[in-house]
């Protein structure tokens, strides 16, 4: 039953993502701003809406899901769908309303559920978090948080979707060893219509996911987790980290990244892992890989490794030690990446300079 789920799935956000890159449905204001923006990796206008095709598809089959969690669940996504989709259409949703709208969309969430993170497997808040105002500020939050952060890795070519398709089955293994299909069940429509999508998107990027995808998609599969964790107290928090790992550390780097140089935390630039990625296989090939080239190279570099965390955290699902082992060990290889990608390419650069003529 889960395999013809996923089939026709799959089959139908195909479909309504292809109709929307055929017909090229988009906002020409946003697929040129899109090619102008200080971040883009692309050189032709190019729709945004493929994201909202496909939870449209995922919406036609999951109301067919008699569980009233699930309903809630989906309608508390409502309001950051529609401010990503406002954006997408064209209209100017500045980042920090689009964050407002992901926070409201947890807090609609934890209205509908009556669940919130109140045991996040972290000696030093647990206490704090026994505080009920202190547990929902915190899981508006994180679910607010987590959500930005799968929009921050939209744009290269098949990254956002393989990332959330990563997630989605690790969430998916964990739904069905505890044996909540329901869960499961919405897992499996999620997979099936992001595959649909990453179809269209990799390796050409034909279609972007877009704002209203990448936040519905962040929203929903956090919640998914908070569901999970608060039925079965025994999964650890940590695991579950490993699962949303890559989105979560490229955003706290931005931050950090950001900060250091004291300019605003929503100004766009050009140093995420994957921007370095396609321009350090550019620079170090000098030039024999094309930057369109580069683009769908990086994701193949990158979702190995996404991949091999999250599915370490489904093996240690319940073991809080070895959980944070591979958080530790992933945060080293990450930071230890970006710092040798950085140094690779500039003494590459260095070389060339220096080159007698």
């Amino acid at each position: 039953m889960l395999f013809i789920t996923f089939f026709l799935m799959f089959i139908l956000s195909f479909g309504l993502v292809g109709t929307v890159y055929y017909f090229g449905i988009m906002s020409a204001q946003k697929a040129n701003e899109a090619i102008l923006a200080k971040q883009a990796s692309h050189t032709k206008p190019t729709s945004r809406l493929g994201g909202i095709a496909c939870i449209i598809a995922s919406l036609i089959l999951i109301f067919f899901i008699a569980d009233k969690t699930i309903l809630f669940l989906i309608l508390s996504a409502l309001p950051v769908f529609i401010a990503g989709g406002l954006e997408d259409l064209g209209y100017n949703i500045k980042p920090t309303l689009r964050l407002f709208a992901a926070m409201i969309s947890g807090a609609v969430a934890i209205y509908l559920t009556g669940v919130w993170l109140d045991n996040v497997d972290l000696t030093i808040l647990t206490p704090i978090l026994t505080f009920p105002p202190i547990a929902i500020s915190f899981t508006i939050f994180s679910s607010a948080g987590v959500s930005n952060s799968i929009n921050l890795i939209d744009g290269v070519n098949g990254l956002a979707s393989g990332i959330i398709a990563i997630m989605t089955g690790a969430l998916c293994f964990m739904c069905l060893y505890f044996g909540e299909t329901q869960l499961a069940t919405v897992c499996i429509i999620l997979l099936g219509s992001i595959l649909g999508f990453f179809v269209w998107n990799f390796p050409n990027g034909l279609i972007f996911l877009g704002d209203a995808g990448a936040y519905t998609f962040g929203h929903i599969l956090t919640w998914i987790s908070i569901l999970l964790i608060s039925k079965h107290p025994e999964i650890s928090a940590w695991a579950i980290f490993c699962i949303f790992f890559w989105p979560i550390a490229d955003t706290v780097s931005a931050i950090y990244r950001r900060q250091i140089k004291r300019i605003s935390i929503n100004q766009p630039d050009r140093m995420h892992f994957h921007q370095l990625v396609m321009r350090v296989l550019v620079i170090r090939s000098d030039g024999r890989i094309p930057s369109n080239l580069a683009n769908p190279l990086a994701t193949i570099i990158i979702l190995p490794f996404c991949a091999v965390v999250a599915f370490l955290g489904t093996i240690f699902l319940d073991n809080n030690f070895y959980s944070i082992l591979v958080i530790i060990f992933a945060t080293l290889i990450f930071h230890g990446s970006y710092n040798l990608i950085i140094h690779t390419a500039r003494s590459k650069i260095f070389k060339r300079r220096i080159r007698p003529k």
